[in-house]
């Protein structure tokens, strides 16, 4: 799984001396995150992974497989690209495709053993037509909207199409869910009552008989809150990753960040009084000053504006970013450091997320200076960060 003694490991390896600047990510955190996770839903319920968007941005082609190891049942995608990345790496896990499939690629949901999600008859129907061309058949969720007004069919109106799909020789309605939209709120009330309707369509559904084997409702957030809304799966992404749902509904203890990003100081210049810092000149030094390029940029997922991440760790000491972050560079003020006597020098290591000598810059800290969440700020890390692998 690409540890230093395997092919892939050593590959890695060399990636990262090639780039100073990589994301390290703990696998053994990542395993206990998926124990803790197993121990709050029980060993009867499934466990879907969610490793859309390169795994939240730590990397799919180590995640993946090593959540399943871990103990997840399955894994869920948003696209269907996404998914043929994990098939054509060798992972026969059961895959869900959350999103919206454009009904021409049924070929490819069947070639590849791939779950849609289905929403509208029509998509359906041209699925159950080409899986009875191909003598197969098309396993599929239907999606049911209770209140995100996103994908879905309302669930008034799904108990007619989802006996359509049951009764579809060519279609294999395996699971029906929904998505809550608010979770991750300290007020629970509309969560309460996304999960009211969505199990009074499901007892309907049993009357009617033709409830699909697996439901599930419950994201990260859900998870921890809402213990009667595990269902038969629920779907974790974020927790997973060892970071919290919301200031709301933080992660407990058991569920630790997996993902630091580092870099090597690339020049250690001295700055006099009015020398202006990178393009456009927008900032300039009050006095002298002593700065550190650091090799990392906008095209890394360290955004250049509105807003920036404003500080980095350097020697366990935050240190602050001036002048314009540039596409593979940015600058940071170091002077408080030479001044207290610390040295600072060329390959030294900055800390963009994680800790360092005590000190530590979360991925919450970070969304707080970007005026975003989380889940952003590492989703947008960009693939040419090398991933290395850490505490195995």
């Amino acid at each position: 799984m690409g540890t230093v003694g395997t092919a892939a490991g050593r590959k890695r390896v060399v990636a990262h001396l090639l780039r100073p600047t990589w994301l390290e990510i703990d696998l053994p955190a990542l395993a206990g995150n998926v124990r803790e996770l197993r121990r709050r839903i029980g060993p009867r319920r499934l466990l879907y992974a969610v490793v859309k968007a390169n795994a939240y941005g730590h990397g799919l082609d180590l995640i993946a497989p090593a959540v399943l190891q871990a103990g997840a049942d399955r894994l869920a995608v948003a696209a269907v690209n996404e998914a043929i990345v994990l098939r054509r790496a060798g992972l026969r896990a059961p895959l869900l495709i959350l999103g919206y499939t454009p009904p021409e690629l049924a070929e490819t949901l069947l070639e590849y053993d791939l779950t849609a999600t289905v929403y509208e008859a029509q998509t359906a129907q041209t699925f159950a037509e080409v899986a009875a061309r191909q003598g197969q058949l098309l396993t599929v969720h239907l999606k049911v909207d209770t209140g995100m007004r996103r994908l879905g069919i309302d669930h008034t109106n799904a108990i007619d199409l989802c006996a359509r799909l049951a009764g579809n020789a060519h279609l294999r309605l395996e699971g029906i869910f929904t998505h809550f939209s608010r979770a991750d709120e300290a007020d629970q009330c509309y969560t309460q009552e996304q999960l009211s309707r969505f199990s009074a369509l499901l007892a309907r559904l049993a009357t009617a008989g033709c409830r699909p084997p697996i439901a599930h409702a419950a994201n990260s957030a859900a998870t921890l809150t809402l213990p009667h809304a595990h269902l038969d799966a629920v779907r974790c992404g974020i927790l997973l990753y060892g970071l919290s749902p919301s200031a709301d509904v933080p992660a407990p203890e058991g569920i630790r960040p997996i993902l630091s990003w580092k870099a090597r100081i690339a020049q250690v210049r001295r700055l006099d009084a009015g020398e202006p810092v990178s393009y456009g000149s927008a900032w300039r030094a009050p006095d002298t000053r002593t700065v550190a390029v650091v090799p990392v940029g906008y095209a890394d997922g360290f955004p250049r504006s509105p807003q920036t991440w404003q500080r980095v760790l350097i020697g366990g000491c935050s240190v602050p970013i001036v002048g314009r972050v540039c596409m593979d560079q940015t600058v940071v003020d170091v002077t408080e450091l030479v001044a207290a006597g610390r040295s600072v020098a060329q390959g030294d290591e900055v800390v963009l997320i994680g800790t360092q000598q005590g000190a530590s810059l979360s991925a919450e800290k970070v969304a707080d200076c970007l005026g975003t969440i989380n889940y952003e700020v590492t989703s947008r890390l960009m693939a040419r960060l090398p991933r290395i692998v850490v505490g195995a």
